[in-house]
């Protein structure tokens, strides 16, 4: 069962208050093996973040780092699920 995130995220000098996001809610048939599948971030938030990028205010690595809290509940998201899967069917 996804569920809503809403965090206040910080890259270098940008600071961006209550970004929502979800876990568990989009998995896309492409790019199964990267990180954050299953994650998604307000487009808006990101947005801001590549538009910071463009201006030189952050570098690419501070607006990743930036993102790492969504990547963590998502990590939480999957273990919780796997915990409750394995309760409904231990086979």
């Amino acid at each position: 069962m996804p569920y809503n995130v809403t965090l206040n995220i910080i890259a270098g000098t940008v600071a961006l208050p209550g970004v929502a996001g979800s876990v568990g809610a989009v998995y896309s048939e492409y790019r199964t093996d990267s990180p954050g599948r299953g994650a998604a971030v307000e487009l808006p938030a990101v947005l801001a973040l590549l538009a910071a990028i463009g201006t030189g205010k952050i570098t690419a690595a501070q607006a990743e780092t930036a993102l790492a809290p969504f990547l963590t509940r998502l990590e939480e998201f999957d273990r919780e699920m796997d915990r409750y899967l394995a309760q409904i069917d231990p086979n």
